[in-house]
């Protein structure tokens, strides 16, 4: 399934005072396009990635009231993953929801289409964060199925808190995906790292 398909299911079943949160890499751009204007956080513009889980949990903690959500890539989510037995030990009532393609997709795609397709370290498992979840006594599902997912999160916000770990395409192309991440012309350390280290090779 397509990531914007995620911000399609959850934007009918915002409040207007919910707090929305994004951390990842690929699905940033998705979610900078998906997430209407609120309250909102994401990783930032240096892609400090991992930030998304805590900052829902503090916001869960800081506002009980309001619906707290936070749509994050499998990469970001992996990075601060157990701060979801934060959440359920002491009742952060936030929803997790993992785009999972099993991948750090906009690097993955970046090696693909600028590196000459060497693809090194930026494909993950295709793991069960449900199972993950459940694991630590919250509410989850894995989400397959479109038609799912928009009942899966109305019953997230109903049980929070919650993760729904919704499967996903590695094929969807962001507006960043043939940029890399925080890729700035001419100024992109990765890019002049790997001209010196094949420039030492020759």
């Amino acid at each position: 399934m397509h990531p914007n398909r995620i911000f399609a299911a959850l934007r009918p079943l915002l409040r207007d005072d919910a707090i929305t949160v994004a951390d990842g890499g690929d699905l940033l751009s998705f979610a900078r396009m998906g997430l209407e204007p609120r309250t909102y956080l994401d990783a930032g513009t240096f892609g400090c990635l991992g930030v998304g889980t805590p900052y829902g949990v503090a916001a869960a903690l800081l506002h009980p009231e309001r619906q707290v959500v936070v749509v994050t890539g499998d990469g970001a989510f992996g990075i601060n993953a157990m701060e979801i037995d934060t959440a359920q030990r002491h009742g952060a009532k936030a929803v997790f929801i993992v785009s999972n393609n099993a991948a750090w997709n906009i690097e993955r795609l970046d090696q693909e289409m600028n590196y000459g397709g060497r693809v090194v370290g930026t494909t993950l498992a295709w793991s069960d964060y449900a199972a993950m979840a459940r694991a630590f006594g919250l509410h989850a599902e894995r989400v397959t199925d479109p038609a799912r997912l928009q009942g899966a999160i109305a019953e997230a916000f109903a049980k929070a808190p919650a993760l729904i770990d919704v499967v996903v395409t590695q094929d969807a192309l962001s507006s960043d995906a043939g940029k890399g991440l925080g890729w700035v012309p001419d100024h992109q350390a990765l890019t002049a790292w790997d001209e010196a280290e094949q420039a030492r090779r020759r």
